[in-house]
């Protein structure tokens, strides 16, 4: 009998995937960071007449305090920072924002 366990997709893999997507369709991807602080989104999509955030987590993964309080302040704002855990929910989002 194997030990083999079935691990969930690594978020670097959707993100990988998203962004491989993202550039073949006219968009420009970017890995991003605060300096100095944290909670920033994965990455910056820009193109279509917008730049649009999105927050990565592997199937299953949960937002940390510091992310959750990042998303409520910027959505203050008009913000939204979508979450997606599956590549093809996000590369649908950035198609809908293409329209």
């Amino acid at each position: 009998m194997s030990d083999f366990k079935f691990t969930a997709e690594r978020e670097s893999s959707v993100e990988d995937t998203v962004i491989a997507w993202a550039e073949n369709n006219g968009w420009v991807a970017r890995l991003m960071s605060y300096r100095g602080r944290r909670a920033c989104a994965d990455n910056f999509f820009f193109g279509y007449g917008g730049i649009y955030p999105i927050e990565f987590k592997r199937p299953g993964g949960e937002v940390s305090g510091n992310q959750e309080r990042e998303h409520r302040r910027l959505a203050k704002v008009g913000v939204r920072i979508p979450i997606f855990e599956r590549a093809e929910d996000a590369i649908a989002y950035l198609q809908s924002k293409m329209k």
